[in-house]
């Protein structure tokens, strides 16, 4: 089990690499990235700005702001090299500033101190030494060494003064605990996630204990009890929460409960009054997970009840109690303890429709909106919280699994 453990721990990273990589290439080539929806605010300001002065626009974009707005959010460099920065294995730009070198090819810059937490800066001189070879010192003539510089030609570039771009590199990304800002709110993606959590892991935690403790034992009953009146009400109550999506159930149950009958709120989520704001949702939300189970435990335990390791149990004379959940059960309940782990990742995403559906301020609405407004930083850090949360739930999967069976053994 030890040795299992192991090797599947050095899958994690190779694997966290799979699908990361996949995830970035995948913002690199959508259209209406964060660059165009800047583009698209600047016109609008444009056209008010037309429309309550009345004077002509501005017109698109220069090559300059452009070009700014790409480095800003990393599409300036090759692509396996943002990626590189992005993970936190590559030094990137912390810092940076864009210059003019004068005729004597000589240019001054202030910048934002990267190793500092305040608004402190640093003031360089940049001398141009060879070919894209630059010497950058600070006002008391030391070396800045730590800080670089590269040529930052514009096409058609109508100023002949050559642009330069200053900036420090240094290791910044998932690595190192920084998952960038937010394209859409400036704010830093860690604080949002950290924002969101406790709302989307309260509804997940009560979803996943609602679905282990009333959906097993109700598949239970409905075995023991198969054909009779109590199983066909249930099944009805059953396949009625396994047809109808949550997102559907949600706005019906919302119209007839919060808006005819007022009992409950049809939006939003207050601490202060967390029952009257979790019934609701949470029964849309697990509406689905909790008939399958049900069903899923149903079949299960049936199956095994009728195998011939139960037969032969009940005729040494073993009771009906201990045939039923010591025997039966436990084999019964191999299939969901192998899908515990799994579990995790719904406890902290969530359901972005039922979140959506009702404005409730949580990880599945975050990734929603960001998806929507293309905000990609947004969506990539959420995408490596949850690929993190499922790769570790295979793990707790495959040792719930060993804990449920112990025939089960990972050492081949």
């Amino acid at each position: 089990m030890r040795d299992y453990i192991l090797r599947r721990m050095m899958l994690v990273p190779l694997t966290f690499l799979g699908i990361t990589l996949v995830a970035f290439l995948l913002t690199r080539f959508v259209p209406g990235g964060p660059i165009e929806r800047a583009l698209a605010e600047k016109l609008q300001a444009s056209q008010k700005h037309v429309s309550l002065t009345g004077l002509s626009a501005t017109g698109p974009a220069s090559p300059e702001e452009l070009d700014n707005l790409k480095r800003q959010y990393g599409f300036d460099r090759p692509l396996l090299e943002a990626y590189g920065i992005w993970l936190g294995v590559v030094p990137g730009p912390s810092s940076w500033a864009i210059v003019r070198l004068n005729s004597d090819g000589q240019a001054s810059a202030e910048i934002s101190d990267p190793d500092s937490d305040s608004s402190t800066s640093v003031k360089l001189t940049l001398t141009s030494a060879a070919e894209n070879k630059f010497i950058i010192k600070f006002p008391n003539g030391t070396l800045a060494s730590h800080w670089k510089a590269e040529l930052a030609p514009l096409p058609l570039d109508p100023n002949p003064a050559p642009r330069v771009v200053v900036y420090a590199p240094k290791f910044s990304g998932i690595l190192q605990g920084n998952l960038g800002t937010s394209a859409e709110s400036d704010r830093s993606v860690a604080s949002l996630l950290w924002e969101k959590i406790p709302i989307s892991a309260w509804f997940g935690f009560w979803s996943i204990l609602i679905a282990y403790t009333v959906a097993v034992p109700l598949g239970v009953y409905k075995a023991l009890n198969n054909g009779s009146i109590g199983d066909g009400i249930t099944s009805a109550l059953v396949f009625f929460g396994f047809a109808i999506p949550g997102f559907i159930l949600a706005l019906g149950s919302m119209y007839l409960i919060c808006f005819h009958l007022n009992w409950l709120p049809h939006s939003g989520f207050n601490w202060s009054e967390p029952i009257r704001h979790t019934i609701l949702p949470l029964a849309c939300e697990s509406a689905g997970a909790f008939a399958t189970m049900t069903l899923f435990m149903k079949n299960s335990l049936l199956d095994n009840l009728n195998a011939d390791y139960i037969r032969t149990a009940r005729a040494k004379g073993v009771s009906a109690n201990r045939v039923v959940y010591v025997h039966a059960l436990r084999n019964s309940i191999i299939p969901l303890a192998a899908s515990f782990g799994n579990n995790l990742s719904f406890f902290l995403t969530g359901a972005f429709l039922i979140e959506y559906t009702f404005d409730i301020d949580g990880l599945g609405l975050l990734g929603y909106d960001s998806l929507v407004h293309r905000d990609f930083p947004v969506f990539l850090g959420l995408l490596t919280v949850s690929s993190l949360t499922l790769l570790i739930g295979n793990i707790i999967s495959d040792l719930c699994l060993a804990a449920v069976d112990p025939r089960i053994r990972f050492n081949k």
